[in-house]
Formats: C-alpha cells, structure tokens, sequence
C-alpha cells in the first residue's frame, strides 16, 4: 500500500511539473552574478573587439600598399579563405542553433511558434532573400551602365574564334548577327557582382553584430560574457578580414570603404553599449525579446550561410587561380576546414 501511494506521488509530481508554467521572468543569474566585474569585462570587450574589428577589415583595404597582404597575392587569398571557414561555422555552430532555442522557447506561445521549425524556414527565407536580392542589384546595376544580355550564340570565355565567326558569316550569305560578350562586358558584370556582394555582406555582418552585442550588454554574469567576448574577438577579425576583402574587390571609392570599415568596425561595440544602457530593465525571456532574437538570429543565419557558400567558398574554389595550381588548392582546402574547427571549437564555450 505505501509503495503505491509513493508510486501515485511520484505520477503526480511528474504531472505537475510538466504542466507547470515556465518561469519568464528576468533571469537574474544568480550563479557568477557580479554586476560590476561585468561591465569592466563589457567595457574591456568594447575596446578590444573595436579593435579587432578595425585591424581585421583594414589589413585588406590598405593591403595593396603591405606588398604580401595585397588582395593578389596568395598569402591574402588562404587567409580570406580561413575568414570564409569561420564565417560558415558561425552561422552553422553559433547562429542558426542559438535561433533554434530561442524560438523554441517555453515562454513563446504556443501557436505558432511550437508547432513548426520557424527558425530553419526564416533562415532558408534569408538565404534565398539574399539570392534574390543580389540577382535583382546585379541586374540593376548592368541594366543602369548599359550592359546588355547576350544574345543565344555566346563565347562564355569572352572571345569568339576568328574562323567560326568566318565561316557563320559565310554559310549563310550574310553576316549572322551574333552577340559577343567580350572581356569589358565581362568586367563590367564582375564588377557589379562585387559591389553587390560587399554590400549585401554589410548588411548581414551589421544584422547579427547588434544582437550578439546586445546580448553581452545586457548580462550580469561574467562567467557569461568572457566566452562570448572571446569567441566575439577571433570572429570579429576574420570577418572583418572577409568583408574588406569584398570591399577592396568592389574598387569602391577611400571615402566609401573607410565608411564601410567603420560601420563594421562599431556595430558590436555598439550593441553592447545599447545592452549596457538597457540591462537593468531588459528581460530575455520576454516574448518580444525572444521574437525579435529568434528571428534576426535565423535571418543573418540564412544571410551567411548563403555568403559563405556561394560568395565567398564557391566563388573561391571555382575560380582559375585555384584551379590552375594543386598546391595553392591544397592550402585554401587546409585554411578552410581549419577555420571550421576553430571556430567550431570556440562553440563549446560560446
């Protein structure tokens, strides 16, 4: 008898704790919770993540004065490749699995948001959003310099070989009309891809900069903050050496890439300053908070996800001057997957 009353306690108990509603109120941290050792360690984490940030998307743009740091050279084009590692284990490690919690947080509603894998699908919009965008810029851009499409006959290397033009010309009596997209042209659409890209790449990096920033700002914990300063202060360099690469590409004007360079630069010193400002009122468990994490955690997910892989590695690895060379292949798949595990390793922590 007293064994099943135990046995009914425990069903009971069990019941009771599933049902029980979720605590959403403000987490208040209360293992390493230090509020001012925070902000030493948030005020460090400004100085030396804007730092970082500044050093690591510099190196590109003054690199074709640094002689081996140019964007020409293959010291630069590994190290790129590196930065295009860590960027797509950040959105894979660090991003898309972080949307995943938030956005299946027991503090959130039920309907919708527990009944389907919201964060996946806004990250699988961003990443196609970005395509489109990108392809709508592209095509923008040409269409506003001139640029025509190329007709149905097209030389894709750039040139047509001067015989078989002839012998078009000739089998049919008259000259065919054909349309040739020669070198400029090709120039031009490259061009407009690389301002594109660098742009759009901005606009990412800025997106889940703020968050991550507010993120640090708003914790009390050190025990907290000093992994993500850390894991912030690697990421920050290589991204920035990733972005200013794209810039440099793009030949935008100095005025511009140095804008460019420090909107980068200032963006997560500057979400945690705004997460400083707002720590003492700010709840993370909200459903609003939580809404607005979950989901632009999930679209800069999306957003370098599809940078890294088609921009950035994919752009990379089909290029000529890899192909043309194992051993500079050898080094660039070397570079990549190492800037994989490191920043995959900082995930244990951060």
């Amino acid at each position: 008898m007293a064994r099943a009353l135990q046995l009914g306690e425990g069903v009971v108990r069990h019941v009771l704790q599933d049902d029980a509603v979720p605590d959403c109120g403000r987490d208040l941290e209360e293992v390493c919770f230090d509020k001012v050792a925070a902000v030493q360690v948030k005020v460090a984490a400004i100085a030396v993540i804007f730092l970082t940030s500044a050093v690591g998307v510099l190196i590109p743009l003054l690199g074709r004065r640094l002689g081996v740091l140019s964007p020409d050279r293959n010291p630069f084009f590994i190290m790129k490749v590196f930065a295009a590692g860590v960027i797509l284990a950040t959105a894979f490690i660090h991003m898309l699995p972080t949307a995943m919690e938030v956005l299946a947080n027991p503090c959130l509603p039920t309907e919708p948001w527990g009944h389907f894998a919201w964060s996946g699908f806004i990250a699988m919009l961003g990443a196609l959003g970005t395509l489109v965008i990108e392809f709508g810029a592209t095509e923008f851009y040409l269409n506003r310099h001139g640029w025509a499409m190329p007709g149905p006959i097209v030389d894709t290397l750039g040139e047509i070989n001067t015989l078989e033009k002839q012998s078009l010309e000739t089998s049919s009596g008259s000259p065919t009309c054909i349309h040739v997209k020669d070198g400029r042209d090709e120039s031009m659409f490259t061009h407009a891809r690389h301002l594109v890209v660098a742009q759009v790449f901005e606009f990412g990096v800025v997106a889940h900069s703020i968050i991550v920033g507010i993120t640090v700002g708003v914790s009390h914990s050190p025990c907290t903050i000093k992994p993500l300063f850390a894991a912030l202060t690697f990421h920050q360099f290589f991204e920035g050496i990733a972005l200013g690469g794209c810039i440099t590409l793009a030949g935008f004007r100095t005025r511009t890439s140095l804008i460019m360079g420090t909107c980068f630069a200032i963006t997560t010193p500057l979400g945690i300053a705004i997460g400083m400002g707002i720590a003492n009122t700010y709840n993370e468990k909200s459903p609003k908070s939580l809404m607005v994490t979950g989901i632009f955690d999930s679209i800069s997910a999306g957003i370098l996800l599809y940078m890294a892989l088609v921009d950035l590695i994919a752009s990379d690895f089909y290029s000529t001057r890899i192909r043309g060379s194992r051993i500079l292949a050898t080094q660039a798949f070397l570079a990549l997957f190492l800037g994989v595990a490191c920043m995959s390793i900082i995930g244990v922590w951060a």
